[in-house]
């Protein structure tokens, strides 16, 4: 199969050759008929110059201009941004409806110490109580069992009756950044996770951890989870990171 013509002027094959109104075969560069002195270049600028008569002479006053049809990208991604960032909605209503993650969980310890009446598990229930969650534990499937750590997850939302609060058993990986780990418990119970696309402080998600009974400490995201262990309580909060003012 033959691919390609050679240049009448200069002989080197071309794949996208140009025939000329000479009938003759030319490369890219050699194309232009006062480059190879083509015999019929008056005829070629003489029917250049009538395209060019013809375009000038169309009216186009009458039709819409590029701007109209083509509006400026950069306007564009200004609106864009302005919509997204300055809207009258959810952000809104949640920054008058919402509490601090920090005063959340307060009221969450200090509703449950005064329903609960049995004393902290031993030693020897905690072990029987590990073993339960780590058969029945939810988490992303890659992490080997060996690099798994299980625990009880808490949701602490809005929408959420503070004295009926369900206990999820989830696991994740002692490799993982906690940062890591508060986006994967996000997913695995379908929380909205907005805290790598949000400036906005109420719709914030933060992990604690029950340290003692009815006791906590906030976990920083950027340390791993190696430093919890089977059995731990974990609470993932949404709200502003300080009390807000009431």
């Amino acid at each position: 199969m033959d691919i390609g013509e050679h240049c009448s002027f200069c002989g080197q094959i071309d794949f996208l050759p140009f025939k000329c109104a000479c009938k003759k075969t030319f490369c890219m560069q050699h194309r232009s008929p006062e480059v190879h002195s083509c015999p019929q270049i008056d005829k070629v600028n003489s029917e250049k110059k009538m395209e060019k008569i013809v375009r000038e002479s169309i009216d186009t006053s009458h039709l819409p201009s590029s701007k109209t049809l083509f509006p400026d990208r950069r306007n564009f991604k200004v609106e864009l941004k302005t919509t997204e960032t300055n809207p009258v909605t959810v952000g809104t209503k949640m920054q008058k409806s919402n509490k601090s993650a920090l005063g959340k969980i307060k009221k969450f310890f200090e509703i449950r110490s005064k329903k609960r009446t049995e004393k902290a598990s031993g030693p020897a229930k905690r072990m029987i109580e590990v073993s339960k969650l780590k058969t029945s534990s939810k988490g992303d499937s890659r992490v080997p069992a060996t690099e798994r750590i299980h625990v009880w997850v808490q949701v602490i939302d809005d929408e959420s009756n503070l004295d009926k609060i369900e206990r999820h058993p989830m696991f994740v990986s002692r490799s993982w950044p906690l940062g890591r780990a508060l986006d994967s418990l996000a997913t695995e119970l379908k929380l909205k996770n907005l805290n790598n696309r949000t400036t906005d402080q109420s719709q914030r998600l933060f992990m604690f951890r029950e340290t003692k009974s009815d006791q906590f400490e906030k976990l920083e995201t950027s340390k791993r989870c190696n430093i919890l262990k089977d059995g731990d309580s974990l609470f993932v909060v949404r709200g502003t990171e300080e009390p807000t003012n009431q």
